[in-house]
């Protein structure tokens, strides 16, 4: 991993124009709160708050948001032609998909992590309770950490990685992980509401909601944790072992 190269894409993953159109969709939650904290109990605002963080924040928000920001890890690199520089670099194979690993993740959090403040700053000051947020904050880790898993090297075999993406997104996750038994476990968002489900207390209602959308996932922190280690494991050998194997410096 090389702080250089991680510092370099960081600052190409989060320019102005993306950054403000991304942090806009992790705090429309926040915005829709804000309207809901007028007229309704303490009780109703904590529910309206945890329901969206498990529909729009986690399901919707966050898996685009790390679409965005991991295909283009690699995907800016090869669309632009300036892979072959990178590649170039005396710089061992697994130390550049670490690092690009490791910048999509700390990207997605950062963008991820604005919506989830401007959520936990409303619900906390409508309802008293400053540690409302802080199983959002451990969904929305889980999530950087399996979606960079899913997608970096995503952005560095395909050429239209959002558009494949958005379909993982939309077969894989709504449609076969909500159909077919056994593949929810490995359904990234529910590994992260499964995390979620475990951290603090959650209302009745957003129980139920969770306890649909988990299936057969059981909430639990560790084991959520356990499986984007692995799969953040198999991605940077994956990566590794494409960049070793693919002619990059002259595509």
């Amino acid at each position: 991993m090389n702080v250089a190269v991680i510092h370099n894409i960081l600052l190409r993953l989060l320019r102005l124009r993306r950054l403000i159109g991304l942090a806009l969709l992790t705090g429309m939650p926040a915005g829709v709160l804000f309207f809901l904290t007028f007229g309704n109990s303490e009780q109703d605002i904590r529910g309206f708050y945890e329901m969206l963080n498990i529909t729009v924040l986690t399901i919707i928000a966050l898996p685009v948001t790390a679409l965005v920001l991991a295909s283009a890890a690699f995907g800016e690199e090869r669309n632009d032609q300036t892979l072959t520089f990178l590649v170039t670099k005396p710089l061992p194979r697994w130390h550049i998909a670490l690092s690009m690993l490791t910048a999509a993740t700390l990207a997605t959090f950062a963008v991820g992590g604005i919506g989830i403040v401007a959520g936990w700053v409303v619900a906390a000051v409508a309802v008293g309770d400053a540690t409302i947020g802080l199983n959002t904050t451990v969904g929305l880790v889980v999530a950087s950490l399996g979606y960079s898993a899913v997608f970096v090297p995503l952005g560095l075999l395909v050429s239209r990685s959002t558009l494949t993406g958005l379909a993982f997104i939309f077969i894989w996750e709504f449609i076969i992980g909500a159909s077919v038994t056994g593949v929810s476990t490995f359904s990234v968002f529910r590994t992260a509401l499964s995390a979620y489900g475990d951290v603090g207390t959650v209302t009745i209602d957003a129980r139920e909601a969770l306890e649909g959308v988990l299936g057969n996932v059981i909430p639990g922190v560790g084991g959520a944790f356990a499986k984007v280690g692995v799969l953040l494991v198999l991605s940077l050998a994956f990566t590794t072992w494409v960049l070793r194997r693919r002619d990059l410096a002259n595509e």
